[in-house]
């Protein structure tokens, strides 16, 4: 059953106006607090001042707790907006098909055996039709499963995965929610691919003297309180500025390593808080089981030593308020010992961090799968067949459920399709269709189809070439070199092949005596797939494989001196044509 996104946009609107009274809330309260504390000071000056001192004190501690409260708050104002956001997003997708994740536009491909001819990437395409990906390496994980083909169990153990993550909407979003909030960017993956090369450390000297000096700087105030010497405040004084010098010496430091992306703190709490997701749920499938295996370092959880380093980014991003620098520096050395803590924290854990940053996308790319089999409940998972390839009411996804038309084919026996049909007839659609089928298939994805079998095979289409100015090549040349790719693609193992009306580049004798030519070599070859093709003659050569080729069409009626399509696949060779008639109509000819 497709969720209510609609109703749960609306409740996750209420909750952010709620968490907005209560921030307006606190906000007053902060205030009142402050200027409590600082009138209780004031008068603390006084003879009997001892309770003033006292309520001034209350009232700070009470201006800090909201202070920390404040970002609570306002951390869960952020999750419910995205909730809020996620759902509508959503709801307007079902309900207009429009996307609002990444199209994937960068793993674009023209040389790819499929991709381009697929409309696999960029506007309108599968992946942004399919993607639920926020972090960088959660898409290249998703580019990266509708570009491969598994092994039997593998794919098996992708079904069960998927199948177990879309069973949990609740978690699904939660998951969705963090990884939106953690703002991933190519930079920060760019920056924690480095730490394993990091070489930064700090000197045992400064280390030692981080301690000595704010120690001494302590033990004047101490003095200073005891004695009321003023001599002792000087000492502090002189004490404070070598702690500032001291501090200046690895400032460079730590700036450039928090100056690399102001949002790493960020990035490493969304990390940690979808990791948590990760390791507090009992999964039942393998895939899921293995993930979750390998999301601890040194048995401690790595969301919780996630969740570590982004509060050390955080307390070093404080290096860039000036006040903080010199109060806290000028006592303390805090950002020497923060410093500390972060070189300590990436010789434990530089090493684990890339592998638990993996099993997020992972989980991303099959969580997009997820996603798409529970809008799609109507779709079904393949059976794993060792003999045959075959879709029952195949439809193509990108096509809205009102206006698509699925059809049946099956790849047993007969292993090769030559496919007829005149213009507009829906072939190449269909071979995308077929194609599209294929990709989600080997992906382990549930398919726009009520029933079907499928085994593990490569893709390899040519449907959508063109000439390059940039490399001289013609459009034949072009199509020379893919059928060439197709070849030895069969030459070195079983592929499914789409070829959509090859040879266009050259004159109609050539073209036909070429087109048999390479439906000889996909029956010598023992290839699975389809030709679409306008030459009939091409379609004679099923008698001399009648066992392994056979002809398929769509066709087209003439009513009312108008051209009805029924885009409805057919036994047999296209009987009908239209060119001549659409030309006639509009007084071409």
């Amino acid at each position: 059953m497709i969720p209510n996104y609609s109703e749960r946009s609306k409740s996750y609107q209420e909750s952010v106006n709620q968490i907005n009274k209560q921030l307006r809330l606190i906000g007053w309260s902060r205030l009142f607090a402050l200027v409590f504390s600082g009138t209780g000071f004031y008068f603390s000056r006084n003879e009997n001042g001892l309770p003033y001192l006292i309520g001034a004190i209350v009232f700070l501690g009470l201006f800090a707790f909201l202070v920390n409260l404040h970002f609570k708050v306002k951390r869960k104002l952020q999750i419910a907006a995205t909730y809020h956001w996620l759902n509508e997003s959503e709801h307007i997708f079902l309900k207009e098909g429009k996307p609002y994740y990444a199209d994937g536009k960068e793993f674009a491909d023209t040389k790819h055996p499929y991709s381009f001819d697929i409309d696999l990437f960029g506007p309108f395409s599968l992946f942004e039709h399919l993607n639920r990906t926020s972090t960088v390496i959660g898409g290249e994980k998703l580019a990266a499963s509708l570009l491969q083909t598994q092994s039997e169990e593998s794919l098996k153990n992708s079904q069960e995965a998927i199948a177990e993550i879309a069973e949990d909407l609740e978690w699904r979003q939660a998951f969705q929610v963090y990884a939106k909030l953690g703002k991933d960017s190519p930079e920060i993956r760019t920056y924690i691919e480095h730490w394993q090369d990091s070489k930064q450390s700090l000197s045992i000297v400064s280390t030692i003297l981080a301690f000595v000096f704010p120690a001494l700087g302590l033990t004047t105030m101490i003095l200073l309180y005891q004695t009321g010497q003023v001599y002792w405040f000087n000492a502090g004084m002189i004490l404070a500025v070598i702690n500032l010098l001291l501090f200046a010496l690895i400032s460079g430091k730590i700036r450039n390593e928090i100056g690399k992306t102001e949002h790493i703190g960020a990035a490493l709490l969304a990390y940690s808080e979808i990791l948590e997701l990760i390791e507090k749920r009992s999964w039942k499938s393998a895939r899921l089981q293995e993930i979750h295996s390998r999301v601890h370092s040194k048995n401690q959880a790595a969301s919780s030593l996630l969740k570590e380093a982004s509060g050390i980014y955080q307390n070093m991003d404080t290096i860039n308020n000036g006040i903080a620098l010199f109060a806290l520096n000028g006592t303390i050395q805090f950002h020497v010992h923060i410093f500390r803590q972060l070189v300590k924290w990436k010789k434990n854990h530089r090493e684990s961090i890339s592998q638990w940053i993996e099993q997020i996308a992972e989980v991303e790319s099959l969580l997009s799968f997820s996603n798409f089999k529970v809008n799609n409940p109507e779709y079904c998972f393949p059976t794993i067949s060792k003999e045959q390839i075959s879709f029952e009411e195949l439809g193509h996804p990108l096509i809205s459920k009102e206006k698509r038309v699925c059809n049946t084919i099956s790849f047993g026996q007969e292993r090769f399709v030559i496919l007829t049909g005149s213009n507009m007839s829906g072939k190449s659609t269909f071979l995308r269709t077929l194609g599209i089928g294929v990709i989600l298939a080997n992906a382990g994805s549930v398919i726009p189809a009520q029933n079907a079998q499928f085994y593990p095979i490569p893709l390899v289409v040519s449907m959508r070439l063109s000439d390059s100015l940039e490399e001289s090549t013609s459009y034949f040349f072009s199509e020379v070199k893919r059928l060439k790719l197709i070849i030895d693609h069969l030459n070195n193992g079983p592929a499914f092949v789409l070829l959509d009306e090859i040879l266009r580049g050259t004159n109609s004798d050539d073209k036909q005596n070429g087109t048999i030519g390479i439906v000889e070599q996909m029956v010598r070859l023992n290839a699975i797939g389809m030709i679409a093709t306008h030459d009939l003659e091409v379609c004679e050569t099923t008698r001399s494989h009648p066992t392994y080729l056979s002809n398929q069409c769509f066709e087209v009626e003439i009513r009312d001196n108008d051209l009805f399509f029924d885009y409805k696949l057919r036994n047999g060779i296209c009987q009908n044509k239209s060119a001549t008639f659409i030309m006639k109509k509009y007084q071409i000819i």
